[in-house]
């Protein structure tokens, strides 16, 4: 497991943190989730394969539980993404799949619902769904006997201000980051005490690939600094220490090269590319000589 990952699960691992992104995200700002009702479980599920035994790992997992009867009602999964993923459909559903495999010998069945939190700055261009990935079908079967498979994604950096308003945990202030990031280049931060200072700097580290955000955290720690306003002060004049530019503006071309990138990894066709970067083709062919890759046309 890399670092990056490690970074991107650890504010969310929070209970306070993740009851207040299912009350904003899922439930439109309805207070219908509290702390005291999630409790970890195991991220880890196994499978075998031709004969050997394979692993497979969430991100975050939760329970949530019935304060009355003190029974599972729920498991919530919680997947950090900061690129695209056009087999995401199939990760979900081997996690579910192995969520519920693990039941097979309860009484009672709680269901198992995936949410997927997307921190890019490009809209998710992927599949949300099994049957998008599918390339290959039989013509001769009925579309009623296809089965299909749908994933939730949430696209942290297209949240509205209204949204970002109903945040009460720390998310608020990584959501913001990611807003505008994608709006103005350039971060200008709320006020308010952040509870999980060391997390939310991984997250915005992991997030933003600008390591300084993790670079602060001694300094943070050992002045006692807990606001926003006050850590991205100390993230600029390390920055300008540094002799690099302003740390939170945001290149346009870099970012849209370094998005064509991935797509071209992925296999994209040039046409979609260019829809959500705006490249020109000459351009999109020098990153992908770089890439020893062809484009697809």
């Amino acid at each position: 497991m890399g670092a990056k990952d490690v970074s991107e699960k650890i504010l969310v691992a929070y209970n306070d943190v993740a009851a207040d992104i299912l009350n904003v995200l899922v439930c439109n700002g309805q207070r219908l989730f509290e702390p005291e009702m999630l409790r970890e479980t195991s991220v880890v599920s196994q499978y075998k394969m031709d004969g050997k035994l394979h692993h497979q790992e969430r991100d975050v997992a939760k329970f949530v539980i019935d304060q009355e009867t003190n029974a599972i009602i729920a498991c919530c999964g919680f997947e950090n993404q900061t690129k695209v993923d056009n087999r995401m459909p199939l990760r979900v559903i081997g996690y579910d799949g192995a969520s519920y495999h693990n039941q097979q010998n309860n009484a009672e069945l709680y269901e198992v619902i995936t949410f997927v939190l997307y921190f890019g700055e490009r809209h998710w261009y992927a599949p949300r769904n099994l049957q998008g990935c599918i390339n290959r079908r039989c013509d001769k079967l009925p579309d009623t006997v296809r089965n299909d498979y749908k994933i939730n994604v949430y696209e942290i950096a297209y949240l509205t201000q209204e949204q970002i308003d109903m945040f009460q945990s720390d998310f608020k202030y990584v959501a913001e980051y990611m807003v505008q990031k994608r709006t103005n280049k350039e971060y200008q931060p709320s006020s308010g005490v952040i509870k999980h200072v060391d997390a939310v700097l991984k997250l915005l580290s992991a997030v933003s690939g600008n390591p300084n955000f993790e670079l602060i955290i001694p300094d943070v720690e050992e002045g006692g600094l807990n606001t926003m306003d006050a850590m991205i002060a100390r993230f600029e004049k390390r920055a300008e220490a540094r002799g690099e530019a302003r740390g939170l503006n945001i290149g346009e071309n870099i970012a849209n090269t370094n998005f064509a990138t991935e797509m071209i990894k992925d296999g994209e066709p040039v046409s979609k590319i260019q829809k959500y970067t705006k490249l020109t083709l000459d351009r999109l062919e020098e990153i992908a000589k770089s890439l020893n890759v062809k484009l697809v046309m």
